[in-house]
């Protein structure tokens, strides 16, 4: 199977070294973007550059995903977490901090230095959260070993080669 295959497909198997394969892909795209977006002097034309690779990376990012997934026997469903939890986390922290600070900032007043830090707080744990679910992710897709022989979603892509 082709670098194709591992970047756009979302059916099947790759292992460990493909995955990483996908990871300095989308380092290559984001350092040629920025290297572009240097040159070109158009804000719109940047705009659509950054538009391009963010749907070009997390396309990249889930089809790669899925098929690491795929290869631990476990569903592509699991990408909700690992995608989904960071902006949950984000949207939960917002929500915090609306209503901690924002009775005193529509009261006209600011906020009090007991909001602030438990609005540090709240986001101090938010991100322990975050890096606790990252970790797992890279230990998942960068770490494990993929299962041994043919699963549910294909044949072994290490078959024969160990």
């Amino acid at each position: 199977m082709g670098l194709g295959y591992t970047l756009f497909a979302f059916s099947g198997r790759i292992n460990r070294a493909k995955w990483w394969l996908s990871v300095l892909t989308i380092v290559i795209i984001y350092l040629a973007v920025l290297a572009i977006s240097r040159a070109v002097t158009s804000p719109e034309a940047n705009t659509i550059l950054l538009i391009v690779y963010w749907v070009a990376s997390v396309w990249i990012s889930l089809a790669a995903g899925a098929k690491r997934l795929h290869d631990l026997n476990r569903t592509g469903a699991w990408l909700v977490l690992f995608v989904g939890a960071p902006f949950v986390l984000l949207g939960i922290l917002i929500a915090y901090a609306g209503v901690a600070a924002g009775t005193a900032i529509m009261a006209g007043q600011t906020p009090s230095e007991a909001d602030l830090l438990r609005i540090g707080g709240i986001a101090a744990i938010l991100g322990l959260i975050w890096l606790v679910i990252a970790i797992w992710g890279l230990i998942w897709f960068g770490c494990l070993r993929g299962t041994v022989g043919p699963n549910q979603y294909g044949p072994d892509p290490l078959e024969g080669r160990l």
